[in-house]
């Protein structure tokens, strides 16, 4: 087979594949051999339909089958020697010549493709990132008691004029209420009971602050590909010949969008071979298991068994899109953590006020 590549221009080139007949005709052959050893045809018996019939009712198919392998092949190992950061997959070109399998014994594919621009997403110490420390306030921590024990709370009948109402009481700020909120690990008092809550607020307020960082630091490796072209059109033709669904006036309203998460995944992908960051089975188990936690949580379900938040967490990974998603954000996570130790990093307090007018 003959692979040859036209040069590159504005990221684009088109792959030429000619195949000949001693690219093919054995494994045709073997293919229809196959298929003689299986045919049962009336008036012949099973194994014994002539060579000539069986290739005159499945030679045509089968050379096409064997002609798309030999195409696939060929393009992936001209990808992968020529080390190509293509983008989508390989178009037939509108320049392919048609395909003739009656007459013709040498075939001519041709094949538009497009490859990733050179870019530098990484970041140095004149980037500045506000990493950012919420104050927990007693007004706070007074708010998550009274949550708590409402929640605790029972409902008690209350006369009224037009008949008897219920009506939640809050139950005592006392030992009974420590111990259903945090189990065995029960505070002594209620003074080391709000001294718990304050922690756990400050837990919460640093993960809501490390997912800030996160995100003001993604913004400004977003910012270094700005300017990086892309070759769109191609990018468009791909996109709408994958999607069959999708119409040219959805592409035109989404493009934007979808043009900037390839130029994430770009970026990613160069920053964890610059950083050698790998991602391993234990990383993405522990982050599901934290996602658990946290969902526990927001129900005021403190603690919860180490054996039902790894159940809760596998469940999460048997979703193909859930397992995805988390696999993302280990990735992501691991390249801000690198990241924190290379940008310049300015510290601030704020209020949960003013922290939330971030968003």
């Amino acid at each position: 087979m003959k692979i040859e590549q036209s040069e590159l221009k504005d990221l684009k080139a088109v792959i030429t594949l000619t195949i000949e007949p001693a690219d093919y005709q054995e494994e045709v052959a073997k293919q229809l051999k196959e298929v003689r050893h299986k045919a049962q045809m009336p008036g012949f018996r099973p194994g014994m339909v002539p060579a000539g019939l069986v290739k005159k009712m499945y030679g045509k198919g089968i050379l096409a089958d064997v002609l798309n392998k030999k195409v696939g092949e060929g393009l992936q190992k001209h990808i992968e020697d020529n080390k190509l950061q293509i983008l989508g997959d390989p178009l037939p070109s509108e320049a392919s010549p048609k395909i003739d399998l009656d007459n013709e014994d040498t075939f001519t594919f041709m094949f538009d493709i497009a490859v990733a621009p050179e870019f530098d997403a990484k970041l140095n110490g004149k980037n500045k990132v506000t990493e950012y420390t919420i104050t927990v306030t007693d007004e706070m921590v007074q708010k998550q008691v009274e949550a708590y024990a409402n929640r605790f709370g029972e409902y008690t009948p209350e006369d009224k004029e037009k008949g008897i109402k219920a009506e939640m009481k809050p139950c005592a700020i006392d030992a009974e209420l420590f111990a259903k909120v945090y189990g065995t690990d029960t505070p002594k008092d209620e003074a080391a009971f709000r001294a718990r809550i304050k922690s756990d607020i400050e837990k919460s307020m640093a993960e809501d602050s490390k997912y800030r960082f996160g995100l003001d630091l993604k913004a400004a490796i977003m910012k270094k590909m700005e300017k990086v072209e892309f070759p769109e059109d191609f990018l468009k033709r791909w996109v709408l010949a994958t999607n069959e669904k999708m119409t040219q006036e959805e592409l035109d309203k989404d493009f934007g969008k979808m043009l900037d998460e390839l130029k994430w995944h770009l970026a990613k992908d160069q920053l964890m071979k610059e950083y050698q960051i790998d991602v391993q089975k234990e990383d993405v188990e522990a982050y599901a298991k934290e996602i658990a936690k946290m969902q526990f949580m927001q129900y005021g379900l403190m603690n919860i068994e180490e054996e039902y938040l790894q159940n809760y967490a596998n469940e999460f990974l048997k979703n193909e899109d859930q397992l995805r998603g988390i696999v993302e954000r280990v990735v992501e996570n691991k390249i801000y953590e690198h990241l924190k130790g290379i940008v310049k990093i300015e510290p601030k307090t704020v209020s949960q006020e003013e922290f939330g007018k971030l968003f």
